[in-house]
């Protein structure tokens, strides 16, 4: 069986454990690998020989934001097709109005609590 290969990039490091954690309740194949930085993660995506099937995207970031991280990684032809779902603290709507130029990406707010996070990821993968 192929394992869902996932590149979580978000620099709020309780959030990235609490992600984790959650993917592994799911027991399913999944491969998590986790950048701090959004310019490092598209520098990474760029050389790397593996691409993940799903980019969970945090929309503040430090030197790079998740709206120039996305706009950059569509303007490449091998990475334009890596499946984006922003994961934000920000509102629904902030997000909608943040993601609007960009299509195919889904983005749901970051729940308050741990069930809530696993049955969205679950319902994603």
């Amino acid at each position: 069986m192929k394992n869902t290969v996932i590149l979580l990039v978000d620099d709020d490091e309780d959030d990235c454990e609490l992600f984790i954690a959650a993917i592994a309740s799911l027991n399913k194949n999944i491969l998590t690998t986790i950048s701090n930085n959004a310019l490092e993660a598209l520098n990474n995506l760029k050389i790397a020989t593996v691409l993940p099937d799903f980019i969970f995207l945090d929309m503040q970031m430090p030197y790079l934001s998740g709206a120039e991280f996305i706009q950059e990684l569509r303007s490449i032809p091998e990475l334009s097709k890596i499946q984006v779902v922003v994961y934000s603290s920000h509102s629904h709507e902030t997000l909608k109005k943040l993601t609007n130029d960009f299509s195919s990406v889904q983005i749901f707010t970051k729940p308050n609590n741990f069930p809530e996070l696993v049955s969205t990821l679950d319902g994603i993968l």
